[in-house]
């Protein structure tokens, strides 16, 4: 089980976007109450008034908080905020966000006819923004509706009807919640073998026995098809209730029985005497003996001194054990409401449930003996006593034994219970997943979170949360693509200036030719002719010059390019070479989970042998008690006689029949 982060996030009633973050280091006397009846589920804290976060908190805005099972539950503030002019406080009181649920339609009179609970909960959500969310299977059932109801109403009636529990949440990406969710399982909470002790994490314990409800004769009835009833009296004897006759020796008054009624809390479609006769006997089971009730007040050693294996949570079933009662009184009972407080863990309160008392074996045994020893202390003789006595103690031994070695298998079984809860804790680190948004996520986690930015969906970016600020993970190619963008520009204007310049070898051959056709006239140069070629000469010579430093520039420049390019490669490799390592440090944290998840197939392994020695223990002690009855049975069989039959003492025929 993880621990809460703490954070509170308002959300815009109208948008279901969020609006403010309020940290833990920003409000105080928070409490969360909550019941598993009825699903009652309450937050109240305090801010600093006139703070940004204080102005968010308006009448119908929502509140989001993440509870220990890792649930985000919302809650709408249902009343105007109480502003404290002595400390400048605001105190916010906020319900679960559920109870709307209640005004956002009606369901009208209706048969419903062979359902499961997934077509009832579609039936009970239509047209609303909550939706069926994580449901287990419980059949078909029929369902009566026989006046208005609403929605909600409607929604704890399939719950009952198949038997199930509600929890609501709301899922959250980004900024804004994404989807509402009502929850129907089988149970909540989880079977976790912790223990709570007086004088430890158990503040007191209360144990009532209540006779009010005691009934010795139970009358049982269902109403069918329009007026008819059914009952038992066609196969009882005419008679519409049954009795118990030994709670009516125990209880009744002037020889007249205590009457109770009983109608079943089950699907009355096909309800026949003989059906109803088998629930009316495991009712009337219930009712002949007193109800026992507790009333315990424990706090949670988890939040208070940091170990999580000792957190508690709703539904959770919990062992209650307190030594100063007499007998020794051992429980087993579920969490079924709490106070709890983030900034405050000694304020955490707890009230259990559907208690189930233990019995202790050794206590138990300890009475049979009393009582055997006490119906046979004026009867048997000093011997027989001795060997009842030894016998007592070799069971109590046993029982010791038993209970070391039950002991022993339950410290081995919370070994193995808190290596699974750290995998677990450790598979859920190192499982993340990449948030694809154009803007950062909420509520990162350090060293986890990753965020790819698709404000450019053409260069998409990764981030990764350091725990202040995000990383950028993707290596940064702006200043490169710069440089190529200028190397680009430049090749092309030098292209461009190359191409305007006059071809080298055809100023060679039009001056040769004009040589060749002179040199054909006999020794007669003109001077114009003369100047001609030499101003062509002269710039023949010039061509020659600019091209030569022209081809000079442009092998410079790729000499540039080619060491950007060298510079460029040795990044790109370097930042290749980092996430390459990232990825081997991953792997090795995967391979040691691994390495940790065996141990615990290990542990698992020595319960089963635990057990097993446990179960033949418990054997061995079950022997011993026959023993016990055995020798009880003999002793009255003796004492029914007047003659002295203990083992060689039958002196009748003087002592010839002395066995020696």
């Amino acid at each position: 089980m993880r621990t809460p982060s703490g954070i509170l996030h308002v959300v815009d009633f109208k948008t279901d976007q969020i609006i403010s973050v309020i940290q833990p280091k920003d409000y105080w006397d928070d409490r969360r109450q909550w019941e598993l009846k009825n699903n009652v589920d309450m937050l109240e804290f305090k801010v600093f008034d006139g703070t940004p976060e204080a102005i968010t908190l308006q009448q119908q805005n929502l509140i989001l908080k993440e509870v220990r099972d890792g649930r985000i539950v919302p809650y709408v503030i249902n009343n105007e905020v109480e502003r404290d002019s002595n400390d400048k406080s605001v105190t916010v009181h906020a319900s679960g966000a559920w109870v709307q649920i209640a005004k956002e339609g009606f369901i009208s009179p209706q048969r419903i006819e062979s359902k499961t609970v997934n077509e009832f909960i579609d039936l009970a959500l239509v047209g609303m923004k909550w939706k069926r969310g994580i449901t287990e299977y419980a059949g078909f059932h029929t369902m009566t509706i026989d006046e208005f109801i609403d929605p909600l109403t409607f929604l704890k009636n399939i719950a009952a009807l198949f038997k199930l529990e509600i929890q609501y949440r709301v899922e959250v990406k980004g900024s804004r919640i994404i989807g509402w969710y009502v929850d129907m399982i089988q149970k909540r909470g989880r079977e976790t073998g912790k223990e709570i002790e007086l004088g430890k994490d158990l503040v007191g314990v209360k144990r009532i026995e209540h006779s009010r409800e005691i009934c010795t004769a139970l009358i049982g009835f269902v109403k069918g098809e329009g007026d008819k009833v059914i009952t038992i009296e066609s196969i009882n004897k005419g008679l519409p209730y049954i009795v118990d006759a030994d709670a009516f020796q125990r209880w009744n008054q002037h020889g007249q029985h205590k009457f109770g009624f009983y109608t079943p809390e089950t699907d009355q479609e096909d309800m026949t005497p003989q059906r109803l006769m088998t629930l009316m006997k495991l009712e009337l089971a219930k009712r002949v003996n007193t109800f026992v009730s507790y009333e315990v007040e424990a706090q949670s050693l988890g939040r208070v001194f940091g170990l999580a294996h000792e957190l508690i949570d709703e539904g959770d079933i919990i062992r209650i054990k307190d030594t100063g009662f007499t007998p020794k009184l051992y429980l087993e009972a579920r969490v079924i409401a709490g106070d709890e407080s983030f900034t405050d863990p000694t304020q955490d309160k707890y009230m259990f449930g559907d208690y189930r008392e233990i019995i202790d074996p050794s206590e138990e045994l300890r009475k049979l003996y009393n009582k055997i020893l006490g119906s046979l202390g004026s009867k048997a003789s000093k011997e027989t006593l001795e060997q009842l006595e030894k016998l007592a103690k070799e069971a109590k031994e046993t029982a010791n034994n038993s209970k070391q070695t039950a002991d022993d298998a339950s410290a081995a079984a919370q070994i193995a219970k808190d290596i699974a809860d750290a995998v677990l804790i450790k598979q859920k680190d190192f499982q993340t997943k990449i948030i694809k948004s154009a803007t950062p996520p909420s509520n990162p986690t350090k060293d986890l979170t990753l965020w790819l930015d698709i404000s450019n969906p053409e260069k998409p970016i990764l981030y990764l949360w350091n725990g202040t600020k995000w990383d950028r993970l993707t290596p940064d190619t702006s200043i490169i693509d710069a440089d190529i963008k200028g190397i680009e520009d430049e090749i092309e204007k030098l292209q461009t200036e190359v191409g305007s310049k006059v071809n080298q070898q055809w100023v060679k051959d039009q001056i040769q030719t004009d040589i060749q056709n002179k040199a054909d006239i006999k020794d007669v140069y003109k001077k114009t002719e003369i100047d001609k070629a030499l101003e062509g000469h002269v710039k023949v010579q010039s061509y020659e010059i600019d091209k030569k430093a022209l081809q000079e520039g442009i092998a410079n420049n790729a000499n540039i390019i080619n060491t950007n390019d060298k510079n460029y490669i040795k990044r790109f490799t370097e930042n290749e070479s980092k996430i390459t390592q990232t990825e081997k440090d991953i792997k090795t944290q995967i391979e040691e989970l691994s390495v940790t998840n065996k141990k615990v197939d290990s542990q698992g392994n020595t319960i089963d042998e635990v057990q097993k020695k446990t179960n033949e223990i418990v054997q061995d002690a079950n022997g011993t008690k026959q023993t016990i009855t055995s020798i009880q049975t003999e002793l009255k069989n003796q004492l029914s006689t007047a003659r002295n039959i203990i083992t060689n003492s039958n002196f009748n025929d003087n002592l010839n029949t002395w066995k020696k």
